[in-house]
């Protein structure tokens, strides 16, 4: 099993279909980081820049369009997410629109909030083979992240119903 796989019994990474080949990481992806930036993993932390990327697919979280969707690297939009810490909860804020990700009524992850509060909350989860399950509040429930696809783009969610649904993240720091 390599690096990447996870044990199906513990924790699995649902944006492993056919539909989403998995990718190495591409050369356009360099040119996000300044100088010779280490492409590893980071834990989230407070005011900190991260690219929020897939461990599976390779893909980043990504503003284009207005839409929250997840993309190959070097694909065009806004990939820079500033992570902001509030009473223990982490909330990601888009570098370029200065807006946080949040979720709309159903459930469908969107970037249009202007402070950090209980409709943008994060809670991150580490696996045991590495990366992170990110988890949404849904009222008094922890929903973690999961692919949506929506008119060809995959779109993301706070649908999950358990933390083995959960696409597994790596946080590459930026600044």
């Amino acid at each position: 099993m390599s690096p990447n796989q996870f044990d199906s019994e513990s924790i699995s990474d649902p944006d492993d279909s056919t539909i989403y080949t998995p990718t190495t990481t591409s050369n356009t992806f360099t040119a996000d980081l300044p100088g010779n930036q280490d492409q590893s993993s980071s834990v989230p932390s407070h005011d900190s820049t991260f690219i929020i990327r897939s461990v599976s697919s390779g893909h980043v979280i990504t503003l284009l369009g207005g839409q929250v969707v997840l993309t190959p690297p070097g694909g065009g939009g806004s990939i820079h997410w500033a992570c902001v810490e509030t009473e223990g909860w982490l909330g990601f804020r888009n570098r370029v629109s200065n807006k946080f990700l949040c979720h709309d009524w159903k459930g469908g992850l969107k970037c249009s909030a202007e402070q950090h509060d209980r409709w943008r909350h994060f809670s991150i989860t580490p696996v045991p083979q590495g990366g992170y399950i990110m988890q949404m509040l849904d009222f008094s429930t922890l929903r973690p992240i999961v692919i949506k696809v929506e008119g060809g783009l995959q779109t993301l969610g706070r649908t999950g119903n358990k933390l083995s649904d959960g696409i597994i993240w790596e946080f590459v720091r930026i600044w």
